[in-house]
């Protein structure tokens, strides 16, 4: 069972690099295009927002969360802080401000740990949407194997917040292109 899952983890994360370079190859090579630097420093900004947004609504959800479950995801919200800093240090490299405009992600009423993984599992999509749309905007190539990087790690957080709400292995699965848009299997959201 643990070589499976090994084995699984193992593909999971070939897969997910696989992803990020495949992302990071989109748009123009860098060669001859019109950068934007003011612009590129708006997009990455406003990525620095909504993960710093990500990383204080994992603390609205891990009160709830018990055992492996609040291992886990104390572990998503370092990564996303490792996210945060890595962003930072981009805009740094662009010689550009951190300077994010405000961001909050609303948890509403979370009361079970069942609430907390659904909140974060519209999270995690609503973040991916946001790092994938930010690749295709930036027109200077070097951030953008970083900004997909981030993306595939976002898709990876979803199979074991998949398993929490209790989905078949089969449902955990990622899609093909995991864009954020994909409801959770319909089983998983009942209430």
């Amino acid at each position: 069972m643990r070589g499976r899952l090994v084995r699984r983890a193992f593909a999971l994360g070939v897969a997910a690099v696989a992803l990020a370079l495949g992302l990071a190859a989109c748009g123009s090579g860098g060669g001859g295009g019109a950068t934007d630097r003011e612009g590129d420093l708006a997009v990455l900004n406003a990525i620095l927002a909504r993960q710093l947004a990500a990383v204080d609504a994992y603390g609205e959800a891990l009160p709830l969360l018990r055992g492996p479950g609040l291992a886990t995801a104390r572990r998503f919200r370092a990564q996303e802080q490792e996210h945060v800093d890595a962003t930072t240090k981009t805009l740094r490299g662009l010689d550009g401000e951190a300077d994010p405009p405000p961001e909050t992600v609303e948890a509403g009423d979370l009361k079970s740990a069942e609430d907390a993984w659904r909140f974060l599992y519209e999270l995690e999509s609503a973040t991916i949407d946001a790092e994938l749309n930010a690749v295709a905007r930036l027109t200077i190539a070097w951030p953008r194997p970083l900004v997909a990087a981030m993306a595939a790690n976002q898709a990876q957080r979803l199979v074991p917040i998949r398993r929490a709400l209790g989905a078949a292995p089969a449902e955990t699965v990622p899609g093909a292109f995991e864009t954020g848009e994909t409801a959770a299997p319909e089983e998983m959201m009942k209430p």
